[in-house]
């Protein structure tokens, strides 16, 4: 696949201490992450991608315990991806200055509530690449509305885990030729990757 520099950007969906450090989020998909190498792999897209111009977006999910929107919100008291916590902040190594932070978000779909279309709008961007958490709730619900607001989207298989191989499977399925994986993109943007 050919990549247009200028029109695409990675999106980072809730790579956040919430999902990628000891705790029950993380244990959840303790599985899928290390046996798919999805933090390495997207450690190394992020870089690589950066590197040739390619805009990186984080749209973590962030819920202010005195401000609850979302029933996300409501059901855990505001005790996850806590405002201003440990396990809300980024994942280490994600993150640089020029890099474009989505905010307002606070469902599982990444444009609701948030300034996502805009931030994409805004820089011209029309073909988002969606890695992150977890693979068949808000990596897929993103996907769905992006294809709605006729944005170009993949899914980036190898940097997106969920609970099980299972779900993982049935959600590439559901998007076919709509996924990827982190070496394709490299490949598309003219950069290979020895691993």
């Amino acid at each position: 696949m050919n990549i247009d520099k200028k029109t695409s950007a990675i999106v980072l969906i809730e790579f956040q201490n919430q999902w990628t450090q000891k705790g029950l989020y993380h244990w959840l998909i303790k599985g899928q992450l290390k046996s798919r190498r999805v933090l390495e792999n997207t450690h190394t897209l992020v870089s690589k991608a950066r590197e040739n111009g390619i805009r990186i977006i984080h749209a973590p999910l962030i819920i202010d315990p005195e401000n609850k929107k979302g029933w996300l919100a409501h059901l855990t008291f505001g005790k996850v991806f806590t405002k201003g916590s440990r396990k809300s902040e980024i994942t280490p190594g994600l993150f640089a200055e020029n890099d474009l932070l989505v905010e307002g978000r606070y469902a599982f779909d990444a444009f609701v509530g948030s300034n996502l279309e805009q931030l994409l709008n805004d820089h011209s961007i029309d073909t988002p690449f969606f890695c992150g958490f977890i693979t068949d709730q808000c990596i897929a619900k993103t996907m769905k509305t992006a294809q709605t607001k006729g944005f170009n989207g993949y899914l980036i298989s190898d940097c997106t885990a969920t609970v099980n191989g299972f779900l993982q499977k049935k959600s590439e399925k559901r998007f076919r030729e709509r996924v990827v994986d982190h070496q394709d993109v490299l490949h598309g943007i003219g950069q290979t990757v020895n691993q």
